[in-house]
Protein backbone atom coordinates (compact mmCIF):
# COMPACT_ATOMS: atom_id res chain seq x y z
CA UNK A 1 0.00 0.00 0.00
CA UNK A 2 1.54 3.29 -1.22
CA UNK A 3 1.40 6.30 1.08
CA UNK A 4 -1.38 7.98 -0.58
CA UNK A 5 -3.39 4.81 -0.72
CA UNK A 6 -4.46 4.70 3.23
CA UNK A 7 -8.08 4.85 2.29
CA UNK A 8 -7.69 1.77 0.18
CA UNK A 9 -7.96 -0.39 3.24
CA UNK A 10 -11.69 0.60 3.15
CA UNK A 11 -12.41 -0.96 -0.44
CA UNK A 12 -14.65 -3.77 0.87
CA UNK A 13 -18.41 -4.10 2.13
CA UNK A 14 -19.95 -6.73 4.00
CA UNK A 15 -23.27 -8.23 3.22
CA UNK A 16 -24.28 -5.92 6.26
CA UNK A 17 -23.09 -2.74 4.80
CA UNK A 18 -20.33 -2.50 6.93
CA UNK A 19 -16.84 -1.39 5.49
CA UNK A 20 -14.00 -3.96 5.97
CA UNK A 21 -10.52 -2.86 6.93
CA UNK A 22 -8.12 -4.80 5.08
CA UNK A 23 -4.70 -5.53 7.23
CA UNK A 24 -2.19 -7.46 6.09
CA UNK A 25 -0.70 -10.89 7.74
CA UNK A 26 2.78 -9.82 8.15
CA UNK A 27 2.42 -6.24 9.79
CA UNK A 28 5.78 -4.38 11.82
CA UNK A 29 3.51 -1.01 13.74
CA UNK A 30 6.84 0.52 13.69
CA UNK A 31 7.87 0.34 10.22
CA UNK A 32 4.68 0.94 8.94
CA UNK A 33 4.50 4.18 10.71
CA UNK A 34 8.07 5.22 10.38
CA UNK A 35 10.21 3.49 7.95
CA UNK A 36 7.15 3.56 5.21
CA UNK A 37 7.08 7.24 4.93
CA UNK A 38 11.10 7.42 4.92
CA UNK A 39 10.66 5.42 1.55
CA UNK A 40 7.58 7.15 0.19
CA UNK A 41 8.91 10.48 0.21
CA UNK A 42 7.53 12.09 3.39
CA UNK A 43 11.50 11.58 4.43
CA UNK A 44 12.24 15.11 5.52
CA UNK A 45 8.57 15.76 6.85
CA UNK A 46 8.71 16.96 10.49
CA UNK A 47 7.28 14.20 12.71
CA UNK A 48 7.86 15.21 16.29
CA UNK A 49 8.24 18.89 17.22
CA UNK A 50 9.43 19.02 21.16
CA UNK A 51 10.42 22.30 22.72
CA UNK A 52 13.30 23.71 20.29
CA UNK A 53 13.49 20.13 18.90
CA UNK A 54 12.75 19.03 15.29
CA UNK A 55 12.70 15.57 14.40
CA UNK A 56 12.28 14.31 10.78
CA UNK A 57 10.46 11.18 10.07
CA UNK A 58 14.21 10.36 8.46
CA UNK A 59 15.73 11.03 11.90
CA UNK A 60 13.36 9.46 13.35
CA UNK A 61 13.75 6.00 11.55
CA UNK A 62 17.57 6.63 12.56
CA UNK A 63 16.86 7.39 16.19
CA UNK A 64 14.78 3.84 16.11
CA UNK A 65 16.88 2.08 14.79
CA UNK A 66 19.34 2.73 16.84
CA UNK A 67 17.41 1.95 19.59
CA UNK A 68 16.27 -1.72 18.03
CA UNK A 69 20.31 -2.53 17.73
CA UNK A 70 20.53 -1.56 21.30
CA UNK A 71 18.05 -3.63 22.90
CA UNK A 72 19.08 -6.49 20.40
CA UNK A 73 22.77 -6.05 21.84
CA UNK A 74 21.47 -6.10 25.08
CA UNK A 75 20.01 -9.52 24.89
CA UNK A 76 16.34 -8.29 24.11
CA UNK A 77 14.59 -10.14 21.56
CA UNK A 78 11.18 -11.40 20.28
CA UNK A 79 8.28 -11.14 22.50
CA UNK A 80 10.33 -9.75 25.37
CA UNK A 81 8.29 -6.96 27.46
CA UNK A 82 9.69 -3.28 28.64
CA UNK A 83 8.66 -1.23 30.36
CA UNK A 84 8.94 2.75 29.86
CA UNK A 85 8.20 5.15 32.76
CA UNK A 86 9.12 8.85 31.25
CA UNK A 87 6.98 12.31 30.91
CA UNK A 88 6.43 13.15 27.15
CA UNK A 89 9.25 13.21 25.98
CA UNK A 90 10.86 12.19 22.13
CA UNK A 91 12.94 9.40 24.01
CA UNK A 92 9.33 7.94 25.16
CA UNK A 93 8.33 7.51 21.21
CA UNK A 94 11.63 6.47 20.20
CA UNK A 95 11.71 3.69 23.22
CA UNK A 96 8.82 2.80 21.97
CA UNK A 97 8.93 2.28 18.56
CA UNK A 98 12.56 1.07 18.60
CA UNK A 99 11.68 -1.86 20.49
CA UNK A 100 8.64 -2.78 18.21
CA UNK A 101 11.41 -3.20 15.26
CA UNK A 102 12.72 -6.02 16.81
CA UNK A 103 9.33 -7.60 17.70
CA UNK A 104 9.68 -6.21 21.73
CA UNK A 105 6.63 -5.10 23.39
CA UNK A 106 6.78 -2.00 25.12
CA UNK A 107 4.44 -1.16 28.40
CA UNK A 108 3.99 3.01 28.87
CA UNK A 109 3.23 3.50 32.50
CA UNK A 110 2.14 6.81 33.96
CA UNK A 111 4.60 8.82 35.95
CA UNK A 112 2.06 8.70 38.68
CA UNK A 113 2.12 5.30 39.73
CA UNK A 114 3.14 3.77 42.75
CA UNK A 115 6.02 1.45 43.93
CA UNK A 116 2.82 -1.20 44.51
CA UNK A 117 1.66 -0.68 41.19
CA UNK A 118 4.47 -0.46 38.96
CA UNK A 119 5.69 -4.21 40.88
CA UNK A 120 2.34 -5.49 39.52
CA UNK A 121 2.99 -4.40 35.91
CA UNK A 122 6.35 -5.60 35.84
CA UNK A 123 5.82 -9.35 37.54
CA UNK A 124 2.77 -9.53 35.86
CA UNK A 125 3.83 -9.00 32.42
CA UNK A 126 7.47 -10.41 33.32
CA UNK A 127 9.41 -7.23 32.10
CA UNK A 128 12.96 -7.63 31.30
CA UNK A 129 13.90 -4.10 31.08
CA UNK A 130 12.63 -0.20 32.34
CA UNK A 131 13.45 2.62 30.36
CA UNK A 132 13.24 5.81 32.58
CA UNK A 133 14.53 9.25 33.83
CA UNK A 134 16.92 9.67 36.49
CA UNK A 135 13.18 11.61 38.16
CA UNK A 136 11.94 8.28 38.26
CA UNK A 137 14.58 5.89 39.17
CA UNK A 138 14.15 5.73 42.81
CA UNK A 139 10.84 4.05 42.69
CA UNK A 140 12.10 1.12 40.06
CA UNK A 141 15.49 0.57 42.09
CA UNK A 142 13.46 0.09 45.53
CA UNK A 143 11.60 -2.71 43.76
CA UNK A 144 14.04 -4.10 41.84
CA UNK A 145 14.63 -7.00 44.04
CA UNK A 146 11.07 -8.03 44.03
CA UNK A 147 10.83 -8.51 39.83
CA UNK A 148 12.99 -11.51 39.27
CA UNK A 149 13.05 -11.16 35.42
CA UNK A 150 13.69 -7.22 35.81
CA UNK A 151 17.54 -7.22 33.83
CA UNK A 152 18.28 -4.33 32.88
CA UNK A 153 17.34 -0.25 33.73
CA UNK A 154 18.32 2.46 30.71
CA UNK A 155 18.10 6.14 32.40
CA UNK A 156 17.53 9.40 30.23
CA UNK A 157 20.02 11.34 32.33
CA UNK A 158 22.06 10.68 35.03
CA UNK A 159 22.88 7.25 36.28
CA UNK A 160 23.88 5.12 39.44
CA UNK A 161 25.31 1.69 39.82
CA UNK A 162 24.71 -0.38 36.47
CA UNK A 163 21.82 1.71 35.21
CA UNK A 164 22.64 2.15 31.56
CA UNK A 165 22.72 5.67 30.06
CA UNK A 166 19.95 6.07 27.04
CA UNK A 167 22.42 8.40 25.46
CA UNK A 168 24.91 5.88 25.28
CA UNK A 169 23.09 3.02 24.25
CA UNK A 170 21.86 4.90 21.41
CA UNK A 171 25.16 6.01 20.17
CA UNK A 172 26.45 2.00 20.26
CA UNK A 173 22.90 0.95 18.11
CA UNK A 174 23.63 3.26 15.49
CA UNK A 175 23.12 0.93 12.13
CA UNK A 176 20.29 -1.19 10.65
CA UNK A 177 19.08 -3.82 13.09
CA UNK A 178 18.54 -6.88 12.37
CA UNK A 179 15.09 -7.81 10.21
CA UNK A 180 12.37 -9.62 12.73
CA UNK A 181 9.31 -10.65 11.02
CA UNK A 182 5.90 -9.65 13.27
CA UNK A 183 2.46 -11.19 12.44
CA UNK A 184 -0.90 -8.95 12.82
CA UNK A 185 -1.57 -11.06 15.52
CA UNK A 186 1.78 -10.73 17.35
CA UNK A 187 2.07 -8.78 20.53
CA UNK A 188 2.59 -5.12 19.61
CA UNK A 189 2.28 -3.14 23.10
CA UNK A 190 0.52 -3.66 26.65
CA UNK A 191 -1.61 -0.95 28.34
CA UNK A 192 -2.73 -1.48 31.62
CA UNK A 193 -5.91 -0.31 32.69
CA UNK A 194 -6.45 2.33 35.29
CA UNK A 195 -8.26 0.06 37.31
CA UNK A 196 -11.94 1.83 37.43
CA UNK A 197 -13.23 -1.89 38.39
CA UNK A 198 -10.41 -3.16 40.30
CA UNK A 199 -6.46 -4.23 40.11
CA UNK A 200 -4.64 -3.21 36.65
CA UNK A 201 -5.23 -5.52 33.80
CA UNK A 202 -2.45 -5.84 31.29
CA UNK A 203 -4.36 -4.72 27.91
CA UNK A 204 -2.31 -6.70 24.99
CA UNK A 205 -2.72 -4.92 21.88
CA UNK A 206 -1.20 -6.76 18.36
CA UNK A 207 0.19 -4.89 15.49
CA UNK A 208 -3.59 -5.05 13.58
CA UNK A 209 -3.96 -2.15 15.99
CA UNK A 210 -2.27 0.47 13.71
CA UNK A 211 -4.65 0.05 11.07
CA UNK A 212 -7.89 -1.73 13.01
CA UNK A 213 -7.91 1.98 14.86
CA UNK A 214 -5.17 3.81 13.36
CA UNK A 215 -6.70 3.97 9.75
CA UNK A 216 -10.88 5.15 11.00
CA UNK A 217 -10.25 7.49 13.50
CA UNK A 218 -7.97 9.31 11.73
CA UNK A 219 -9.60 9.47 8.51
CA UNK A 220 -13.09 9.90 10.28
CA UNK A 221 -12.35 11.33 13.31
CA UNK A 222 -9.08 13.54 13.27
CA UNK A 223 -9.38 14.47 9.27
CA UNK A 224 -5.72 13.95 8.96
CA UNK A 225 -4.11 14.99 5.84
CA UNK A 226 -0.37 16.32 5.51
CA UNK A 227 0.63 19.20 6.92
CA UNK A 228 -1.25 18.67 9.98
CA UNK A 229 0.27 18.88 13.85
CA UNK A 230 -1.27 16.79 16.19
CA UNK A 231 -0.44 17.67 19.98
CA UNK A 232 -2.38 17.66 23.96
CA UNK A 233 -1.69 18.00 27.28
CA UNK A 234 -2.65 14.70 28.53
CA UNK A 235 0.23 11.89 28.93
CA UNK A 236 1.30 9.71 26.41
CA UNK A 237 0.60 6.69 28.45
CA UNK A 238 -3.19 6.94 28.22
CA UNK A 239 -4.53 5.53 25.32
CA UNK A 240 -6.62 8.56 24.28
CA UNK A 241 -3.38 10.54 23.67
CA UNK A 242 -1.13 7.60 22.47
CA UNK A 243 -3.29 7.46 19.88
CA UNK A 244 -4.16 10.78 18.63
CA UNK A 245 -1.14 12.45 19.71
CA UNK A 246 1.39 9.86 19.06
CA UNK A 247 0.32 6.38 17.08
CA UNK A 248 -2.68 7.67 14.42
CA UNK A 249 -0.54 10.55 13.57
CA UNK A 250 2.30 8.46 12.20
CA UNK A 251 0.26 6.24 10.88
CA UNK A 252 -0.99 9.12 8.92
CA UNK A 253 2.63 11.13 8.40
CA UNK A 254 1.84 13.92 9.74
CA UNK A 255 3.15 15.74 12.53
CA UNK A 256 3.20 15.35 16.87
CA UNK A 257 3.95 18.69 18.73
CA UNK A 258 4.74 17.31 22.43
CA UNK A 259 3.08 18.88 25.69
CA UNK A 260 5.93 18.02 28.06
CA UNK A 261 4.98 20.04 31.17
CA UNK A 262 3.90 17.29 33.48
CA UNK A 263 1.25 19.39 35.43
CA UNK A 264 -1.40 21.35 33.46
CA UNK A 265 -2.06 25.03 32.80
CA UNK A 266 -4.85 25.96 30.90
CA UNK A 267 -2.42 29.42 29.67
CA UNK A 268 0.46 26.93 29.34
CA UNK A 269 -2.17 25.08 26.75
CA UNK A 270 -2.84 27.92 24.86
CA UNK A 271 0.84 28.96 24.27
CA UNK A 272 1.18 25.55 23.38
CA UNK A 273 -1.20 25.49 20.25
CA UNK A 274 -0.21 28.84 19.75
CA UNK A 275 3.74 27.98 19.87
CA UNK A 276 3.38 25.06 17.65
CA UNK A 277 0.32 26.04 15.65
CA UNK A 278 -1.78 23.10 15.72
CA UNK A 279 -4.36 21.92 13.86
CA UNK A 280 -5.58 18.68 15.98
CA UNK A 281 -5.99 19.66 19.60
CA UNK A 282 -6.70 16.40 22.22
CA UNK A 283 -7.90 17.15 25.55
CA UNK A 284 -10.67 16.26 27.84
CA UNK A 285 -14.02 18.13 29.30
CA UNK A 286 -11.97 19.42 32.42
CA UNK A 287 -9.42 20.69 30.16
CA UNK A 288 -11.93 22.66 28.24
CA UNK A 289 -13.90 23.80 30.71
CA UNK A 290 -10.69 25.10 32.71
CA UNK A 291 -9.57 26.84 29.52
CA UNK A 292 -12.44 29.00 28.81
CA UNK A 293 -12.24 30.31 32.42
CA UNK A 294 -9.11 31.94 31.37
CA UNK A 295 -10.82 35.28 30.64
CA UNK A 296 -10.37 36.77 26.99
CA UNK A 297 -8.38 33.69 26.17
CA UNK A 298 -9.72 34.10 22.05
CA UNK A 299 -8.19 37.63 22.37
CA UNK A 300 -4.70 36.94 23.71
CA UNK A 301 -4.12 33.90 22.04
CA UNK A 302 -3.78 33.00 18.65
CA UNK A 303 -5.87 29.68 17.80
CA UNK A 304 -6.55 30.24 14.44
CA UNK A 305 -4.14 27.03 13.08
CA UNK A 306 -7.04 25.20 14.71
CA UNK A 307 -9.14 22.40 12.73
CA UNK A 308 -10.55 20.43 15.31
CA UNK A 309 -10.27 19.51 19.04
CA UNK A 310 -11.02 16.00 20.02
CA UNK A 311 -12.68 15.02 23.59
CA UNK A 312 -12.71 12.00 25.70
CA UNK A 313 -12.95 10.58 28.94
CA UNK A 314 -15.85 11.55 30.93
CA UNK A 315 -18.98 13.24 29.52
CA UNK A 316 -18.94 16.80 27.44
CA UNK A 317 -21.12 19.41 28.32
CA UNK A 318 -23.63 20.77 26.14
CA UNK A 319 -22.17 24.66 27.93
CA UNK A 320 -18.64 23.19 27.22
CA UNK A 321 -18.93 22.72 23.62
CA UNK A 322 -21.71 25.08 22.84
CA UNK A 323 -18.97 28.19 24.93
CA UNK A 324 -16.12 26.74 22.94
CA UNK A 325 -17.09 26.84 19.57
CA UNK A 326 -18.65 30.66 20.55
CA UNK A 327 -15.25 31.95 21.51
CA UNK A 328 -13.00 29.73 18.75
CA UNK A 329 -14.92 28.93 16.13
CA UNK A 330 -14.03 25.15 16.26
CA UNK A 331 -16.03 22.02 16.64
CA UNK A 332 -15.07 19.81 19.49
CA UNK A 333 -15.28 16.13 18.38
CA UNK A 334 -16.29 14.01 21.21
CA UNK A 335 -15.84 10.30 21.44
CA UNK A 336 -16.09 7.14 23.14
CA UNK A 337 -13.39 4.54 24.13
CA UNK A 338 -11.75 1.99 26.23
CA UNK A 339 -7.82 1.00 26.31
CA UNK A 340 -9.24 -1.93 25.25
CA UNK A 341 -9.85 -0.84 21.69
CA UNK A 342 -9.64 2.63 21.47
CA UNK A 343 -12.12 5.13 20.05
CA UNK A 344 -14.85 3.11 18.54
CA UNK A 345 -18.06 5.65 18.54
CA UNK A 346 -17.20 9.26 17.42
CA UNK A 347 -19.14 12.56 16.09
CA UNK A 348 -16.87 12.45 13.39
CA UNK A 349 -15.89 15.58 11.04
CA UNK A 350 -18.98 14.93 8.49
CA UNK A 351 -21.72 14.36 11.25
CA UNK A 352 -24.29 17.14 12.50
CA UNK A 353 -23.40 17.38 15.86
CA UNK A 354 -26.04 16.23 18.49
CA UNK A 355 -24.36 17.63 22.16
CA UNK A 356 -24.12 15.12 24.51
CA UNK A 357 -24.19 12.23 22.18
CA UNK A 358 -21.07 10.06 21.64
CA UNK A 359 -21.78 10.07 18.11
CA UNK A 360 -22.07 6.97 15.96
CA UNK A 361 -20.21 4.10 15.10
CA UNK A 362 -16.41 4.41 13.12
CA UNK A 363 -16.84 3.05 9.21
CA UNK A 364 -14.97 -0.52 9.70
CA UNK A 365 -16.51 -0.83 13.70
CA UNK A 366 -19.16 -2.88 13.84
CA UNK A 367 -20.90 -1.40 17.43
CA UNK A 368 -24.55 -2.12 19.04
CA UNK A 369 -26.84 -2.46 22.07
CA UNK A 370 -27.16 -5.28 23.38
CA UNK A 371 -28.70 -7.78 25.62
CA UNK A 372 -27.60 -10.63 28.15
CA UNK A 373 -27.90 -12.61 25.15
CA UNK A 374 -26.25 -10.49 22.45
CA UNK A 375 -29.59 -9.54 20.67
CA UNK A 376 -29.35 -6.25 19.54
CA UNK A 377 -31.80 -3.50 21.00
CA UNK A 378 -34.14 -1.06 19.48
CA UNK A 379 -33.32 2.31 19.80
CA UNK A 380 -34.30 3.99 23.65
CA UNK A 381 -33.82 0.72 25.16
CA UNK A 382 -30.83 0.55 27.40
CA UNK A 383 -28.36 -2.38 27.30
CA UNK A 384 -24.97 -3.47 26.80
CA UNK A 385 -22.65 -1.08 24.45
CA UNK A 386 -20.82 -3.72 22.44
CA UNK A 387 -18.31 -4.30 19.74
CA UNK A 388 -18.17 -7.23 17.43
CA UNK A 389 -14.87 -9.11 17.84
CA UNK A 390 -13.71 -9.29 14.68
CA UNK A 391 -12.92 -5.75 14.58
CA UNK A 392 -9.16 -5.47 14.41
CA UNK A 393 -8.33 -3.00 16.73
CA UNK A 394 -9.53 -4.90 19.21
CA UNK A 395 -7.15 -5.44 22.10
CA UNK A 396 -5.88 -9.59 22.13
CA UNK A 397 -6.63 -10.27 25.66
CA UNK A 398 -5.91 -9.27 29.12
CA UNK A 399 -2.60 -11.12 30.04
CA UNK A 400 -2.60 -14.47 32.00
CA UNK A 401 -5.95 -13.46 33.34
CA UNK A 402 -8.48 -15.57 30.79
CA UNK A 403 -11.73 -15.54 33.24
CA UNK A 404 -11.55 -11.72 33.00
CA UNK A 405 -11.69 -12.23 29.11
CA UNK A 406 -14.77 -14.38 30.11
CA UNK A 407 -16.46 -12.04 31.60
CA UNK A 408 -16.69 -9.54 28.61
CA UNK A 409 -17.72 -11.96 26.50
CA UNK A 410 -21.29 -12.35 25.17
CA UNK A 411 -23.01 -14.11 23.19
CA UNK A 412 -23.34 -14.05 19.07
CA UNK A 413 -19.52 -12.40 19.28
CA UNK A 414 -19.95 -9.17 20.84
CA UNK A 415 -16.82 -7.62 23.02
CA UNK A 416 -18.83 -6.44 26.15
CA UNK A 417 -17.55 -2.98 27.27
CA UNK A 418 -19.07 -2.80 30.70
CA UNK A 419 -20.67 -0.05 29.80
CA UNK A 420 -24.29 0.61 29.59
CA UNK A 421 -25.44 3.16 26.52
CA UNK A 422 -28.93 3.74 24.24
CA UNK A 423 -29.06 4.39 20.81
CA UNK A 424 -31.13 6.84 19.17
CA UNK A 425 -33.75 6.54 16.32
CA UNK A 426 -30.94 8.21 14.01
CA UNK A 427 -28.18 6.09 15.51
CA UNK A 428 -26.28 7.99 17.30
CA UNK A 429 -25.16 6.49 20.86
CA UNK A 430 -25.92 7.71 24.29
CA UNK A 431 -23.81 7.06 27.10
CA UNK A 432 -25.11 5.76 30.40
CA UNK A 433 -22.76 4.49 32.99
CA UNK A 434 -20.32 1.77 33.78
CA UNK A 435 -22.66 -1.35 34.26
CA UNK A 436 -21.44 -1.39 37.99
CA UNK A 437 -21.84 2.42 38.47
CA UNK A 438 -25.67 2.45 38.21
CA UNK A 439 -27.85 3.06 41.30
CA UNK A 440 -31.28 1.62 42.06
CA UNK A 441 -32.84 4.05 44.23
CA UNK A 442 -36.30 3.20 45.66
CA UNK A 443 -36.46 1.08 42.21
CA UNK A 444 -35.47 3.34 39.89
CA UNK A 445 -32.21 2.78 38.29
CA UNK A 446 -30.46 6.46 37.53
CA UNK A 447 -26.74 6.73 35.78
CA UNK A 448 -24.42 8.59 37.59
CA UNK A 449 -23.18 9.98 34.69
CA UNK A 450 -26.36 11.76 34.28
CA UNK A 451 -26.72 13.26 37.20
CA UNK A 452 -22.78 14.91 36.97
CA UNK A 453 -23.59 16.14 33.79
CA UNK A 454 -26.76 17.74 34.95
CA UNK A 455 -24.80 19.34 38.00
CA UNK A 456 -21.43 20.47 35.78
CA UNK A 457 -24.08 22.16 33.94
CA UNK A 458 -24.67 24.94 36.83
CA UNK A 459 -21.92 27.41 36.48
CA UNK A 460 -20.71 27.14 40.03
CA UNK A 461 -19.57 23.57 39.43
CA UNK A 462 -15.99 22.35 38.36
CA UNK A 463 -16.39 18.96 38.29
CA UNK A 464 -18.65 16.48 40.47
CA UNK A 465 -18.59 12.99 40.96
CA UNK A 466 -22.04 10.93 41.74
CA UNK A 467 -21.84 7.64 43.32
CA UNK A 468 -24.54 5.62 45.49
CA UNK A 469 -24.58 5.45 49.10
CA UNK A 470 -25.66 2.77 51.25
CA UNK A 471 -29.29 3.48 52.33
CA UNK A 472 -31.59 1.34 54.14
CA UNK A 473 -34.59 2.81 52.68
CA UNK A 474 -33.99 3.89 49.17
CA UNK A 475 -31.34 1.12 48.31
CA UNK A 476 -28.70 3.50 46.57
CA UNK A 477 -29.07 7.38 48.39
CA UNK A 478 -28.22 9.21 45.37
CA UNK A 479 -24.65 10.96 46.79
CA UNK A 480 -22.69 13.93 44.80
CA UNK A 481 -19.28 15.22 45.35
CA UNK A 482 -18.42 18.41 44.12
CA UNK A 483 -15.49 20.92 43.22
CA UNK A 484 -16.53 24.70 42.87
CA UNK A 485 -15.08 26.95 40.81
CA UNK A 486 -13.07 29.77 42.22
CA UNK A 487 -14.96 32.63 43.84
CA UNK A 488 -17.79 30.30 45.04
CA UNK A 489 -18.54 29.17 48.46
CA UNK A 490 -19.26 25.81 49.95
CA UNK A 491 -22.35 26.40 51.97
CA UNK A 492 -25.63 24.47 52.90
CA UNK A 493 -27.43 27.07 50.51
CA UNK A 494 -25.10 26.19 47.70
CA UNK A 495 -25.81 22.30 48.34
CA UNK A 496 -29.96 23.34 47.89
CA UNK A 497 -29.26 25.86 44.85
CA UNK A 498 -27.53 22.84 43.35
CA UNK A 499 -30.29 20.10 43.97
CA UNK A 500 -33.00 22.74 42.82
CA UNK A 501 -30.74 22.78 39.54
CA UNK A 502 -30.38 19.04 38.95
CA UNK A 503 -34.20 18.81 39.75
CA UNK A 504 -35.45 21.16 37.04
CA UNK A 505 -32.42 19.91 34.67
CA UNK A 506 -33.13 16.08 34.19
CA UNK A 507 -36.00 13.99 35.88
CA UNK A 508 -36.87 15.37 40.17
CA UNK A 509 -36.18 11.68 41.27
CA UNK A 510 -32.55 11.17 39.83
CA UNK A 511 -31.34 14.49 42.13
CA UNK A 512 -28.60 13.91 44.87
CA UNK A 513 -29.68 13.54 47.89
CA UNK A 514 -26.57 14.48 49.66
CA UNK A 515 -23.83 16.93 48.31
CA UNK A 516 -20.22 17.03 49.97
CA UNK A 517 -17.99 19.87 48.62
CA UNK A 518 -14.64 18.38 48.58
CA UNK A 519 -10.59 20.12 47.23
CA UNK A 520 -10.30 17.19 44.65
CA UNK A 521 -12.09 13.69 43.24
CA UNK A 522 -9.86 11.00 43.09
CA UNK A 523 -9.15 9.75 39.93
CA UNK A 524 -7.32 7.16 38.11
CA UNK A 525 -3.86 8.46 36.40
CA UNK A 526 -5.76 9.27 33.17
CA UNK A 527 -8.20 11.31 35.22
CA UNK A 528 -11.48 9.73 35.44
CA UNK A 529 -13.27 9.58 38.06
CA UNK A 530 -13.13 7.02 40.54
CA UNK A 531 -16.60 6.14 41.52
CA UNK A 532 -15.38 2.84 43.48
CA UNK A 533 -13.72 5.06 46.01
CA UNK A 534 -16.64 7.37 46.33
CA UNK A 535 -17.95 4.49 47.28
CA UNK A 536 -15.49 3.08 49.39
CA UNK A 537 -15.65 6.48 51.61
CA UNK A 538 -19.49 6.00 52.40
CA UNK A 539 -18.33 2.20 53.04
CA UNK A 540 -16.37 3.01 55.63
CA UNK A 541 -18.68 5.86 57.30
CA UNK A 542 -20.91 3.39 57.67
CA UNK A 543 -18.88 1.03 59.27
CA UNK A 544 -17.90 3.83 61.53
CA UNK A 545 -21.09 4.72 63.29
Amino acid sequence: MKSMDIDETFHRMDSKGFYKLDVPEKLNMARLIVDFWVEYGRAQDVAIYYEDQKITYQELKELTDSFANALHKLGVSKGNRYVIRTPNQPEYQISFLGGQKIGAVPIPTNTMLREYELEHIINNSEAVAVITTTKYTEAIENIRPKCKTLKHIIVVGETVGDQIPFEQIMTEGKGVPPYVETLKDDQAYFLYTSGTTGPAKGVVHGHRFIIGAGDPIGKYTMGLERGDICGGPTALTWMYALGHNFLFAFRWGVSTAIYSDERFDPERAYEFIERFKNTIFAGTPTIYRMMLAVEDAEKKYDTSSLKYCLSSGEPLLAETWREWMRRFNVKIIDSMGQTEAHEFCTTQTSLPVKVGSMGKPLPGIEVAIVNDKGEQLPPGEMGHLAIRTDHPGLFLEYFKMPEQMKEVSLPNNWYDTKDLATMDEDGYFWYGSRSDDIMTCRGYRISPAEVETALQEHEAVLESGVAGAPDPEMGDKVKAWVVLHEGFEPTPEMAITLQDHVKATIAPFKYPREIEFIEELPKTSSGKILRRELRSWEKEKLEKK
